[in-house]
């Protein structure tokens, strides 16, 4: 059986665009784990219960900074999220379109991940609902966001499969100066 697509050369596969969507996924889960991370610190600690009972002590002025830090802080986070976001979709579609294989598959994993918060969102709130539906919301939207995880896991160990043989393709193409092809 023959294949009607043309296979793409190994100098012709999107190898740095693949290395920065690596890059830019795993520096997202890293700020997600520095995120989860403060947040059971800041809950640890009881630093915002201090922040709030602090705000009563502060007057006009120092509250209005600590409001406009707080603001600028949480518009920085947002700004750099969407950025990295969008930069790792994009990235994602050169992959996809332009390689082949395990650079194919992993980005496609990849930006189904990135797009998975923008077309599924799930939300366990209300006080119409019973304890035992509650529970197993709760349970499916912890289920979802595991499934998501290991979804990325997988995308992150497909593509450096990929990006892996796309170097070792080229390392053997006859055309490149680094090879054995060429003095």
């Amino acid at each position: 059986m023959t294949s009607t697509m043309k296979q793409v050369p190994p100098e012709k596969q999107p190898l740095k665009p693949a290395i920065a969507l690596v890059i830019i996924s795993l520096a997202t889960v890293l700020m997600s784990v520095v995120g989860v991370a403060l947040v059971y610190g800041f809950a640890a600690t009881g630093a915002l219960e201090d922040l709030a009972q602090d705000q009563d002590l502060l007057d006009g002025q120092g509250l209005v900074l600590r409001i406009v830090l707080i603001a600028l802080v949480s518009v920085g986070l947002i700004a750099i999220t969407g950025a990295m976001k969008l930069a790792w979709v994009g990235l994602g579609i050169i992959v996809v379109v332009r390689g082949e294989g395990k650079l194919r598959i992993g980005a496609s994993l990849l930006l189904a991940t990135a797009l998975f918060g923008l077309f599924f969102s799930f939300s366990v709130d209300g006080s119409m609902l019973s304890g035992t539906f509650e529970d197993i919301l709760s349970v499916l939207v912890m289920l979802a966001e595991v499934a998501r995880w290991c979804v990325m896991i997988a995308g992150l160990v497909i593509l450096g499969l990929g990006i892996r043989g796309v170097r070792r393709a080229r390392a053997r193409h006859p055309l490149n100066p680094r090879g054995a092809g060429l003095p």
